[in-house]
């Protein structure tokens, strides 16, 4: 039999519900996907943290086995690295012949190239291409004589606490997809289809974006889909968490924030 294709594709933080029937979520692209496939309704996460999932899903193991435990960019090396001698996912494709290129957001650890992971080919944050192009977003910016950041008809921004800049937590932007983080990272990887079906070789494309991911950056047209007068909210936003573990009270002060109206703004970006 000869070897299938992969084309792995990757969201951040994109919650489960949203493909449940009823959903005010609009997901047509994953409808079809569902419609062509299986959907697993019982596929759990070996941890709740970004990096020690990430590290599973290339590794196959458990956090304890293959040492990233917490969010890496937030500890020193040495206390979240990658253990080396334990056989990533795609050195077992590049050792069976496949073509392997990653694109995106990587997260897994900070300190070696992706190649030495057996991916061939990559366009990850903060490296080759991909950093080149959303420099180049800074630095025609910087050429206008004003700071980096999309055009918002609509956004919300955070107080960082003491020692942190307020930051934007949603917003909607009249920002072409194609410049933004997902439409570079998918452009990336289409270059890359693009060589790869012109070889013999099987191959396997990993794109991986960072949306949903805070901050939710919606462009106005999906926006607009969205009536957030009706927005329902979430049944336990207004919840009285005394008593609580300390993470649900850490992550209400985000949402203590806003109005409830800015709470369904945020939730219409997200979708």
């Amino acid at each position: 039999m000869s070897k299938p294709n992969i084309l792995f594709l990757m969201a951040d933080q994109m919650q489960g519900r949203v493909f449940e029937p009823g959903h005010p979520c609009l997901t047509p692209n994953f409808d079809r996907l569902m419609a062509r496939g299986v959907r697993f309704t019982r596929a759990y996460t070996p941890n709740a943290v970004c990096s020690p999932a990430r590290a599973s899903l290339m590794t196959g193991l458990l956090p304890h086995n293959h040492g990233v435990l917490t969010v890496t960019h937030t500890v020193a090396a040495d206390q979240s690295r990658l253990r080396a001698h334990h056989p990533h996912w795609a050195q077992r494709l590049d050792a069976a012949g496949y073509r392997t290129g990653y694109f995106g957001k990587w997260h897994v650890e900070e300190h070696q190239p992706l190649s030495d992971f057996g991916w061939q080919v990559s366009g990850e944050m903060g490296h080759g291409k991909l950093k080149s192009a959303l420099l180049e977003q800074k630095a025609r910016a910087l050429r206008g004589n004003r700071p980096y950041e999309p055009d918002y008809s609509l956004s919300f921004r955070l107080d960082g606490g003491t020692g942190y800049p307020a930051s934007v937590f949603y917003g909607v932007t009249d920002t072409p997809p194609e410049q933004r983080n997902m439409g570079i990272v998918t452009a990336l990887s289409l270059d890359f289809l693009d060589e790869a079906l012109q070889q013999d070789e099987p191959w396997c494309c990993f794109v991986s974006v960072q949306e949903p991911h805070d901050p939710f950056i919606a462009g106005q047209e999906a926006f607009d889909q969205y009536d957030v007068e009706t927005m329902p909210l979430s049944e336990n936003v207004h919840d009285d968490l005394t008593g609580r573990p300390g993470i649900y009270r850490k992550s209400a002060r985000v949402w203590s924030q806003m109005t409830d109206h800015q709470r369904r703004e945020a939730a219409a970006c997200y979708y």
